[in-house]
This record gives structure tokens, C-alpha cells and sequence, in this order.
């Protein structure tokens, strides 16, 4: 997987905002994360037509030819393209709802996605917000009780974790 603890989880959020061109990124943690972990950027948004797929298993935008592969691989353009990382936070989490707004949308839209990574029914709703994306991971692990329950217990160190990995990006 993907994400095996909190600052994986961030980590990954990070990485996606940083992808998509952001110049400021917000993270927010309620209840040290145990409750929600809310990242968000200034970045170029989802564009309307790959929203359905943001969650989707090995889904990514950031391949489009297939010399992308190597391009990206080697050149640092990008920080990643596995298409995981929003799969495995829908799958582990009890809600992942993605807000975004590309430029030249007239609104945003939100969209909240079930555990398999598709858009959960009667979701999509469209929202007033600025250019960028905004993910929020609502309770990390409820999939999984056991992991919960280390995450639980373990919180000061795993938060402790993410200061570090965040002076790292600093």
C-alpha cells in the first residue's frame, strides 16, 4: 500500500499538490489526524473530465504518452505517478471527498468517494471555491481496526513523524 501511517498519508497529498503546480499548501489535522486530515492547495485543479477517476486504482493524469514514463521518471518534473495514493486513502479511510476547481470552471465541484474508489452516488455538488484542490481523508484506517487502533495509540509519535517529514519539504 501506499500509505502506512499519517505522515505517508500527508506525504502523499503533498506530493499530488506540489504535482499540480502549487505555490501554497495547507494542512490541516483535527484531532491530530485522527478525525480528518484536510490538505489544501493553490495548485491547477482536477480538470472536469478526470474527477471520476481520481480515485480509481493506477489512475493518473500525469501519463500521457509513453515517453512520460521516462521523462518524468528521471527529470524530477514529477514526484510520482503510481495512481495510489487517493485508491488506497478511499479504501482505508471512512470518507475521502475531493473539492476542486480548475481553471475555467465557473464553480467547483465536490465529490465524495466510497472505499472501491468510485464517486459515491448523488455526491458530485457543486461548490464555491478558489483554483486548486482540497482532499480531506476522514477517519485514516477505519477500514482496518487494528491499524486504528495503533494509529490511536501511537498519535504523538506518528505526529511527530509528520513535523519532521514536513520541515524536510520546508
Amino acid at each position: 500500500q501506499a500509505v502506512s501511517d499519517l505522515s505517508g498519508a500527508v506525504k502523499e497529498l503533498i506530493d499530488n499538490a506540489l504535482d499540480a503546480g502549487a505555490s501554497s499548501i495547507i494542512i490541516k489535522l483535527v484531532n491530530q489526524g485522527l478525525d480528518l486530515i484536510e490538505v489544501s492547495d493553490d495548485g491547477g485543479g482536477v480538470p472536469r473530465t478526470s474527477r471520476p477517476l481520481l480515485a480509481m486504482k493506477h489512475a493518473t493524469s500525469k501519463i500521457r504518452t509513453f515517453d512520460d514514463l521516462y521523462r518524468d521518471t528521471h527529470s524530477g518534473q514529477n514526484l510520482g505517478f503510481r495512481g495510489e495514493a487517493l485508491f488506497c486513502l478511499a479504501n482505508l479511510s471512512e470518507n475521502l471527498v475531493v473539492s476542486t476547481r480548475a481553471e475555467g470552471d465557473d464553480v467547483g465541484e465536490k465529490l465524495e468517494f466510497g472505499t472501491n474508489g468510485y464517486v459515491r452516488d448523488g455526491s458530485v455538488a457543486a461548490i464555491p471555491r478558489k483554483v486548486g484542490t482540497t482532499v480531506s481523508v476522514v477517519k485514516l484506517f477505519h477500514s482496518l481496526p487494528v491499524r486504528r487502533t495503533d494509529l490511536m495509540r501511537r498519535i504523538k509519535a506518528q505526529r511527530a513523524r509528520l513535523m519532521k517529514m514536513m520541515q524536510g519539504y520546508a
